[in-house]
């Protein structure tokens, strides 16, 4: 696969939703 930065942004992206709810 050479579209690897799309899954680095979404998986970013989720983690930093998921973080951000639990740390407030």
């Amino acid at each position: 696969r050479g579209n690897y930065l799309a899954d680095v942004i979404a998986v970013i992206g989720s983690l930093d939703f998921v973080f951000g709810e639990s740390d407030r």
